[in-house]
Order: structure tokens, then C-alpha cells, then sequence
């Protein structure tokens, strides 16, 4: 059965190709990379032990930055090779530092992982989280190549249809290492018939930036906020502007010197911000013009959310409140802030898992309010908490060194 299985998708492949390089041509993720993907055109390869690291798209080659940088600082001579699958991926790679080669992620057919693992002829093959390929695993294990499939986990969800074709996943993961996020993930993949399988822990725990308090009192000062509570709104998306601004503007009338900033996730609803600004009668200004009869700066600056996190007396993240997913509570954890979220935390379930202690969860603008108040009026109360949530995160970190450690255990010295 798991041979057939494999005929089947390798004639679906096939067939699925061609039309799938004509309807993506001009897509910002494939354009200009077709020919790669086909292996048609093969970038020259630096001389060297060659490792393939693999990523999807942005949050897997972040995720993938640690290891990255921990195997190349242990073992110099290592040539480090990153592909993605997406533009964002790749623009990412591209600033990372001891890179030597970025490709696009080949199309997952046989003959062309075959024409890639042989001119590439890596000495390992690392794939970030749950990015399966048939062909290319196949490939690697028919070439004696060493897979390790990184901060790997597998959602109840796609444990159910993974668990559908069983017999061929365990054949597929027969001789991969399996470095879980966590016990949970790593039962799942041990029910899928992979065999070696460890917890290393979740390395985007040790992604975060470095904390500058400095630059803090530096922007305290820039924002015209004086000794006001400052709140910060991060990241959000579309749909929720409203109901941010509503519990703004009902916190201001129970906390009257409150101090805002609000930071779309995406600069073009920032026009959607001010309209709600202005229908609720606060007094906005751009965070590159703050003004110093503003109750409410909107940030339109790039760069600035994590440090202004840690101007916060309490924060709440976006893409929440709306089903989005979640955007990531561990910044303004970092800086020791009592943090809010919404109810719609699917793509951080990883990190809400070490936090769900620490954080609190409100449903829609009332509820964003209230909390909001509650922590702006009793400080004290939510200070033990925040501290809580920051120790949690400092003992959540420590899997980078430990997937490296692994992952050096499979290259030859």
C-alpha cells in the first residue's frame, strides 16, 4: 500500500507540474524561479560540507535563524544552503548571516529531487516544523543523505489526516530524526510509526530580540506621553480596529490620562485606525509626528513595536480578537508586561501552551476594556503575574543548542 501510495502522488506530481508553472509564472512567490524549481537551472555550489536547511516561508526560516547560527559557530567550514518556499522566506534568508546559498524550494517531483540532491550532494538535510515531501525524502534516504525534520510539530488536525495514510508516513519517516517542539507533538509523530523521535524544545522561544532599556527611556521620551499609563496595541488586523478602539476609548473614560499607541499589523489599515480615532473623539497623532496634545499616537514607523512594548503598563496583541491566529505575546512578555489577547490564538498555541498561566484572555471590546482598567488601576496586582510570565520565558529557551547539538551529531566532522 505505501508504494502505491507514492505512485499515485509521484503521478500527480507529474501531471500537476506544467500546469502549475503556467498559472504561477507571474506570482510574486515563483516568479523568476521557475527554472530552479525545475532544477533546469543549478546554482553554482560552494566548496565544502554542505547542509540543506529547508523552510517554508517567514516564520520557518526565522525559526530555522538559531540552529543556523549555532551549527555554523561550531563547525565554520559547514556550507550552509537555505531554501524557502516563498518570497518572504527567501528576502528572510537573505539577511541572515553565514548563509552561503538561498534557493526556492524545487518542486517536490522525483526526477527533480533526485538532479538536486546530486548536485547539491548535501551531508544533511534539515526540514523546519511539518514540511513532508514524498520525493524528497525518498530521495535523501535513496542516497544515503541524514534528514532531520526541526522544531517539528503536528497539530490534532493534521495528525488526523496524516493518520489516514499511516503505513506510508511511518515509511516516508522511517529514517528521519524527529526534534519536537514538545511531548505532545512528539507522541503524535511516535503514533505515525517514527521511530526516532526527541523533544528538543521549540527554538522560537530563543528568537527573541535583545532587550535595550536604553532605547526604552529614549522613546518614552519621544512620545509626549509624560508619566501617563502608556497602552500598547499590537500587531492588529483587519476587523478588529473597531473593537480596539472602543475598548480604548471606554478605558479612557474610566482611566482619563490613559496614553495609547495602536500598531496596525499591516500599514495600509492605518487610515481605517485614524477613522475610528476620530469617531470616538480621541485625539491621534502619527508616531512619526507625535503631537503633544495627542491621546493616541497610531504607528506608522517600521521597526519600533518591540521597544515600545516595553514602554507599556499593559499590552494586547492583535490578529486575536478576529480568527487570524494570533499574533506573537512574547514580546511584550519579554519586557515583564501584563499581556491580553484575544480567543483566536491557533498559530501560537506553542507559545500560549508555557503561557496560558501568565496571560489573559478577553472576548471583544468590553472585555478588552475592563481588563485594560483592571491592570491600569491595580498594577501590583498583575506585577507578580508579568514576572511569572518573563521566568517562564527564560526557562523555556535552550533548544537551539539542543537541536544543534543533534543535528552536529549527524554531520561528519
Amino acid at each position: 500500500m505505501p508504494r502505491l501510495i507514492l505512485l499515485l502522488y509521484r503521478a500527480l506530481i507529474f501531471v500537476a507540474v506544467w500546469p502549475l508553472c503556467l498559472a504561477a509564472r507571474n506570482h510574486p512567490n515563483f516568479k523568476g524561479t521557475l527554472r530552479q524549481r525545475l532544477a533546469w537551472t543549478l546554482s553554482p555550489v560552494p566548496r565544502g560540507d554542505l547542509v540543506w536547511f529547508h523552510g517554508a516561508s517567514l516564520g520557518e526560516v526565522k525559526a530555522l535563524a538559531g540552529p543556523i547560527a549555532a551549527v555554523r559557530t561550531r563547525r565554520p567550514r559547514v556550507v550552509i544552503c537555505l531554501s524557502a518556499m516563498t518570497a518572504a522566506g527567501r528576502q528572510a534568508a537573505a539577511g541572515l548571516d553565514g548563509v552561503d546559498l538561498i534557493l526556492p524550494m524545487p518542486f517536490d517531483a522525483g526526477w527533480i529531487m533526485r538532479r538536486m540532491l546530486r548536485h547539491l550532494a548535501p551531508r544533511a538535510l534539515v526540514i523546519a516544523e511539518t514540511e513532508i515531501w514524498p520525493n524528497m525524502l525518498v530521495a535523501a534516504r535513496a542516497a544515503g543523505i541524514p534528514v532531520a525534520l526541526v522544531n517539528a510539530r503536528l497539530t490534532p488536525k493534521s495528525f488526523a489526516r496524516y493518520r489516514l495514510v499511516k503505513g506510508f508516513v511511518a515509511r516516508l519517516l522511517e529514517n528521519v530524526r524527529i526534534l519536537a517542539t514538545a511531548e505532545d507533538n512528539a507522541g503524535r509523530f511516535r503514533a505515525l510509526g517514527a521511530t526516532d523521535v526527541r523533544v528538543t524544545g521549540n527554538v522560537k522561544f530563543d528568537a527573541m530580540p535583545g532587550l535595550h532599556p536604553e532605547r526604552v527611556q529614549a522613546l518614552r521620551e519621544s512620545l509626549g506621553a509624560g508619566a501617563r499609563p502608556v497602552f500598547v496595541a499590537g500587531s492588529i488586523r483587519e476587523g478588529e480596529e473597531r473593537a480596539v478602539m472602543e475598548a480604548v476609548a471606554a478605558a479612557r473614560r474610566e482611566v482619563p490620562d490613559l496614553f495609547c499607541i495602536v500598531a496596525p499589523r499591516h500599514h495600509d489599515r492605518i487610515p481605517c485606525v485614524a477613522d475610528e480615532a476620530r469617531r470616538h473623539g480621541i485625539a491621534w497623532a502619527p508616531r512619526s509626528a507625535p503631537d503633544g496634545k495627542a491621546d493616541l499616537l497610531i504607528l506608522d514607523t517600521m521597526g519600533e513595536l518591540f521597544d515600545l512594548y516595553g514602554v507599556a503598563r499593559a499590552a494586547f496583541v492583535g490578529g486575536s480578537l478576529v480568527d487570524l491566529g494570533g499574533q506573537n505575546i512574547l514580546e511584550p512578555i519579554a519586557w515583564g508586561v501584563p499581556t491580553l489577547h484575544g480567543p483566536h490564538m491557533g498559530n501560537f498555541l506553542w507559545a500560549l501552551a508555557v503561557m496560558r498561566d501568565y496571560t489573559r484572555e478577553v472576548a471583544d471590546a468590553a472585555g478588552l476594556a475592563e481588563a485594560l482598567v483592571d491592570v491600569i488601576r491595580h498594577p501590583e496586582a498583575h506585577a507578580e503575574r508579568a514576572r511569572a510570565a518573563r521566568a517562564a520565558l527564560e526557562g523555556a529557551k535552550g533548544a537551539t543548542a539542543r537541536v544543534a547539538d543533534e543535528l552536529l551529531k549527524m554531520i561528519p566532522a
